[in-house]
């Protein structure tokens, strides 16, 4: 990897970390269209390029994640319990999600990246203001599980972290105010992604078309510098979400998805 593509994917890593702070998805949204792009202009097998993207794009979110988690939970804006079961149960949907992926083509995986995104946009772009909770509330673990097990699959089949969907199930069917949403979805991201970077890795593990410095459809070498910039920038994102109204904060969140699904449809 030459010196240019190390300083430019480490910039993009800045931006996906700003991001993923504020936002509360792990960048995954960002980073799938970004990665297919950075793919596509190397010599990789076009038949294994939207795997890649989404197996790598899932390894960065951890360590995203991580660093928003972080900064949530000082400000008081991760629930542990929620966390606990929406995460656990989105293990195993999750691994059924990846094995799904490798069987399916990657036009297939890029127009379903799209429509889930889409979707989520329109949902919360348009859904009318609720009064959000205050001070302590105890949703249902029935609830919080079918989160999980729903996060889990999509998540995996299109290479987010799951903080696309989560938040917005949250918000809706388990009242979340936005704000908790968002940070309890850093943290659950780090527990959907491990699982579905695991399924990326064996799933692609021994094909024959995937380039060096990968371990099945997960490339370590270019996520590193990615990785390095979400790391350092992605508390920032976090700082500025909490400063920021809760209807603002859920309008520029619709837009920024729809903007990526429209970027997916017409690719």
């Amino acid at each position: 990897m030459d010196f240019l593509s190390i300083i430019i994917l480490l910039f993009i890593g800045c931006i996906i970390g700003f991001l993923a702070g504020f936002f509360g998805v792990g960048g995954g949204v960002i980073l799938v269209p970004v990665l297919l792009f950075f793919f596509a202009t190397q010599t990789i097998d076009a038949r294994i390029i939207t795997h890649l993207a989404m197996g790598t794009s899932l390894f960065i979110v951890i360590f995203a994640s991580f660093a928003s988690a972080f900064k949530h939970q000082k400000q008081g804006n991760v629930f542990w319990k929620g966390v606990l079961f929406i995460g656990v149960s989105s293990i195993i949907t999750a691994a059924i999600g990846t094995t799904v992926a490798a069987a399916i083509s990657g036009e297939v995986l890029q127009k379903f990246f799209a429509i889930a995104v889409l979707t989520v946009s329109l949902r919360l772009f348009f859904e009318k203001t609720k009064t959000e909770a205050t001070g302590d509330f105890n949703p249902s673990k029935i609830r919080l599980v079918i989160i999980g097990i729903t996060v889990g699959f999509l998540s995996a089949l299109t290479g987010i972290g799951g903080g696309v969907f989560s938040i917005p199930l949250m918000y809706f069917l388990a009242n979340f105010p936005i704000k908790r949403a968002i940070g309890t979805s850093s943290a659950t991201v780090i527990i959907t992604a491990s699982t579905a970077v695991i399924g990326y890795a064996l799933n692609g593990y021994g094909n024959v078309h995937l380039p060096a410095y990968t371990i099945g459809f997960v490339d370590y070498l270019h996520a590193i510098p990615l990785i390095i910039g979400t790391v350092i920038v992605g508390p920032f994102g976090a700082a500025a979400a909490n400063k920021t109204s809760s209807l603002m904060l859920r309008k520029l969140f619709a837009a920024y998805l729809f903007v990526n699904s429209i970027f997916m449809f017409i690719k």
